[in-house]
């Protein structure tokens, strides 16, 4: 099978798919929770979905929109409508519950496809919109069996009652279908399914950016998709191979885990195995009993293997262990790298990942290099890079700027926002990406974090908090750390979160008091922190599986203020009340 001749050729992302894997016919293309489909029967799958949508689908100008976990019906449904040329929109409910109509009317929406765990949270929205049909998916739809090292509180969520009578009655005025009603159109229809390919035609929109900001709808092309996938064939970065096995954890509603865990393994003839739960503190264990030989995550999924109780060797069948999303300090990757050795992982260190939906999704993947350890290294071929400062001129190496990318996979356009597309890119045809870094003297990339990272300082300069960040994981007891502008007297002001390394629990305050004197130390006056806060773990954000900063802003309470050596717990909310009064 010759890629590379494949990927050169016009063609839809369905069709790609289907001549790649011309030759894996019997081979597992996806695996649920131990119920497995091969390539061929995907295919005709697909080919069944097809039909069902074309039937549903008078006018073809509209689109599907899609509100679904990682599991096969994503897949299914997404080279569904590749094949007959309809748009699909990927949305996540956390996003949807925000502004149904913006997420539905504003793109056409024929039909939704929806998993019927969101409708709680979305049903009274969804009744505003002009929507007219439904298909609504449960977490059960292709599971036969369920194997016995699945918990029992996920056999549970698995075998809950039929929620379908309750949308339908929740829903009079619109055409509520299970899965199994719309497989039954597709197996009614006796129309021949043609592969309708326009070059140029919108293949998808990605509602992402819902941890950093607004969610912009980022439409590519079939085109645009493709030549991410030979950018990397060409490369050579993903080093995939048939019969590979890719843990889905990153929801297909987000590019990651559509681009890489969905789109690309299905080109090498690779397993997908769908895993709907996102419980990061289960990451390693579900790489153990999956036997997972690449593995794609945030880093704060990464961040629970020094906390695995898993026996040495139990992840020797994990080659590479992919990650990005967010900053990765040296001393969390080091932490990382040192339990994935202890584990048998065949390349124990993180391949930390960097780049933007728009324009790839990802610019930067340095394998091979674990001298890089939390840095992204240089742009893959055919991408450019460059850090700017905030009038956009180019800066030297190792000085602090605004990172800048250029590739030939970007967007066709933020959805119907001419203006957001325009003001995305330079003169010279760069995406402004928001984020800031550093290049040393290699032409390695450093990702420190976002531009709007900061908060005023008391003389009324920038404090970003990604430096802060940077001192507190000098200490070894931090494993996991995010620092937040918290809004105290009417003023955002820097606290520092932290979870401890294993070794160290139970010792919050003499860490605090070190963590405090590093800032001393490090920071400048207007840069020290007003509090210190110790948690067990921190919490991910529904879209994107970051840690959700956005939920920190809402403690108050909890906080430690170093005085000397010691420790003086403070509830920021009643300190704040308590001086008003005075």
């Amino acid at each position: 099978m010759n890629i590379e001749k494949i990927f050169n050729q016009e063609n839809s992302i369905y069709e790609t798919w289907r001549l790649c894997n011309a030759e894996h016919g019997e081979l597992t293309a996806i695996e649920y929770f131990g119920n497995t489909v091969t390539y061929k029967r995907m295919d005709e799958i697909i080919d069944l979905y097809a039909r069902a949508f074309m039937a549903m689908l008078p006018d073809k100008t509209r689109s599907v929109t899609v509100c679904l976990a990682a599991m096969p019906v994503a897949a299914f449904v997404f080279y569904a409508l590749n094949k007959i040329g309809v748009r699909v929109n990927y949305v996540s409910p956390a996003v949807m519950a925000s502004d149904p109509k913006k997420y539905l009317d504003v793109n056409d929406t024929e039909i939704l496809v929806l998993l019927d765990g969101f409708f709680s949270a979305l049903s009274e929205g969804i009744k505003t919109t002009a929507l007219k049909n439904m298909v609504v998916v449960s977490l059960a739809d292709g599971i036969v069996t369920i194997p016995d090292y699945v918990p029992a509180s996920i056999r549970a969520r698995l075998k809950r009652a039929d929620a379908i009578p309750k949308i339908k009655e929740a829903l009079p005025q619109m055409r509520v279908l299970s899965l199994d009603e719309f497989l039954t159109i597709g197996r009614q229809s006796m129309e021949t399914v043609p592969s309708l390919y326009t070059k140029g035609d919108s293949a998808v929109v990605l509602y992402t950016g819902g941890s950093t900001g607004i969610p912009k709808g980022v439409e590519k092309t079939n085109e645009e998709f493709l030549s991410l996938a030979r950018v990397y064939n060409q490369n050579g970065d993903m080093d995939h191979e048939c019969g590979d096995r890719f843990l889905v954890v990153v929801p297909p509603n987000h590019p990651t885990g559509l681009v890489h865990n969905v789109i690309m393994p299905g080109f090498y003839g690779a397993t997908m195995i769908f895993q709907p739960f996102y419980d990061k503190n289960t990451f390693a264990d579900d790489l153990c009993h999956t036997k997972a030989t690449f593995a794609v995550g945030a880093p704060s999924h990464y961040a629970t293997f020094p906390l695995s109780d898993l026996p040495d060797g139990a992840l020797s069948h994990l080659r590479w262990a992919y990650c990005g999303g967010e900053p990765v300090s040296e001393q969390m990757a080091n932490s990382v790298n040192a339990a994935m050795k202890r584990l048998g992982v065949q390349n124990p260190y993180l391949v930390v990942g960097y780049g933007m939906s728009e324009v790839g999704p990802v610019v930067f993947l340095t394998r091979g290099r674990p001298d890089l350890i939390n840095k992204v290294g240089p742009p893959m071929r055919g991408a450019l890079a460059r850090i700017v400062d905030d009038h956009g001129h180019e800066v030297g190496n190792n000085v602090l700027g605004n990172i800048e990318l250029k590739t030939n996979c970007t967007m066709k356009c933020y959805y119907k926002q001419p203006e957001l597309t325009k003001a995305f890119f330079t003169d010279d045809g760069y995406a402004k990406t928001l984020d800031m870094g550093i290049r040393d003297d290699n032409g390695d990339y450093d990702i420190l974090g976002r531009a709007e990272d900061w908060v005023a300082g008391p003389d009324g300069s920038k404090v970003y908090l990604f430096h802060i960040e940077r001192v507190v994981y000098k200490d070894p007891a931090v494993l996991e750390t995010e620092v937040v502008g918290l809004e105290i007297n009417g003023r955002k002001e820097p606290v520092v979160h932290i979870v401890l390394q294993p070794d160290f629990k139970g010792r919050n305050e003499e860490v605090i008091v070190r963590v405090h004197k590093l800032c001393q130390e490090h920071l400048t006056k207007n840069q020290m922190p007003r509090g210190y806060k110790v948690r067990e773990t921190f919490g991910t954000n529904a879209v994107s599986q970051k840690r959700d900063w956005k939920a920190l802003l809402l403690e108050h309470d909890g906080y430690c203020l170093v005085e000397g050596e010691t420790v003086r717990e403070v509830n920021f909310r009643r300190e704040a009340a308590s001086s008003q009064v005075s």
